[in-house]
């Protein structure tokens, strides 16, 4: 039965001994902040195992699995209570660096998360924090229908949680063709350096890249391809700053 009680569980016995890190996110032993929080959705049973997003496709993998939007009470505040998730950035725009999640451990705001800042799983105020970084827009989830205890059977939370080559790699799912503003290098890897990582081959401006994968490495942000000889193939798409408008192109999160 999925419940939020091993969804915080998940994230507690993890507090205070895992690392953050963007590059290796599947943990055991560091995550980022949306990597933990798939981790702890899949522990608690809302999500099936092996279904690791970011935090721009948490929105609809939380919308697909029964989880409601909390709205905003009279005075604009978000009445949160335990369990519920919190989503940083705007909708569309939140990957990377853009975005941040977490869940409320009660109903007086204390969030636990994972983040750079404290460089692992901590537990914070979470209106504190949020002014801290700029007062982002916020979103929270809570499972169900308001007034609804119902819980909907999941997957067995306490089997093996399977991970694909691609997550073991750092490679987050995501669909979609890329148009490059500049001729941009084809690499078997993702090392930027040209002599130890030769370029395969080279994509001119206004070309289409269909893409199925991408990753944060090396400073940069990669798309990822399988290639007609069935080796999978990157492409550096723009400096892994956690915005859109330094991409050189369009068609990722821009």
């Amino acid at each position: 039965m999925a419940n939020t009680e091993n969804m915080i569980k998940w994230m507690t016995d993890r507090k205070g001994t895992v690392t953050y890190s963007m590059n290796a996110r599947l943990g055991p032993n560091s995550y980022d902040c949306s990597s933990a929080v798939y981790f702890a959705l899949i522990s608690g049973g809302f999500f099936t195992s092996g279904m690791i997003g970011n935090t721009d496709t948490l929105f609809s993998h939380l919308e697909k699995t029964g989880w409601i939007q909390v709205q905003e009470d009279a005075s604009g505040n978000y009445p949160a209570k335990k369990g519920d998730i919190f989503i940083w950035g705007n909708r569309g725009a939140s990957g990377g660096e853009a975005g941040h999640t977490g869940i409320f451990l009660d109903d007086q705001d204390q969030i636990i998360h994972c983040n750079y800042g404290y460089n692992g799983i901590i537990v914070n105020d979470h209106d504190t924090i949020w002014e801290i970084n700029g007062c982002p827009t916020l979103t929270v989830y809570r499972y169900g229908k308001p007034g609804n205890s119902q819980i909907k059977p999941q997957p067995n939370p306490s089997q093996p949680i399977s991970v694909t080559k691609e997550q073991q790699t750092g490679l987050i799912s995501m669909s979609g063709t890329f148009y490059p503003d500049r001729k941009l290098a084809v690499s078997q890897d993702t090392e930027p350096d040209e002599v130890i990582s030769p370029a395969l081959d080279y994509y001119l401006p206004g070309m289409a890249v269909h893409y199925d994968y991408y990753l944060h490495s090396n400073g940069y942000v990669w798309i990822s391809y399988i290639s007609q000889g069935g080796a999978r193939r990157y492409i550096a798409v723009g400096p892994d700053d956690g915005q859109t408008n330094t991409t050189w192109g369009t068609g990722f999160f821009n």
